[in-house]
């Protein structure tokens, strides 16, 4: 949970740290920690789930990462079609993050 808010914070703030090349290289060594942080519990859980089918699971899982990246970019395409500009894009990847952790925090109250 810790590491999405860390990932939309970093991806917000990019905008305004990369005006100069040291806050740039910051931006993005945080935002790299944060987006790999994220998937090794995600497939610890799925691994979890999937006990009995733990090949499979990996397997749709690691195919999920390549769908959601295929949808971010489209999603990126299309804030940049729509002529909001970069920055744009920067919000929609914080709101995706956003989005994800309230489904984590939803999932961890259900259980």
């Amino acid at each position: 949970m810790g590491f999405l808010l860390l990932l939309s914070i970093s991806v917000l703030s990019f905008p305004w740290l990369a005006s100069s090349q040291i806050g740039a290289a910051f931006s993005l060594l945080i935002w790299g920690i944060a987006a790999f942080a994220v998937v090794p519990p995600i497939q610890m859980r799925v691994m979890r789930a999937a006990a009995e089918a733990p090949g499979l699971a990996s397997s749709v899982n690691i195919g999920a990462f390549n769908l959601g990246n295929a949808l971010g970019a489209a999603l990126g395409a299309a804030t940049l079609g729509a002529g909001l500009g970069y920055t744009a894009v920067m919000v929609v990847g914080a709101v995706l993050a956003l989005m994800a952790l309230l489904l984590v925090l939803w999932a961890a109250l259900r259980h």
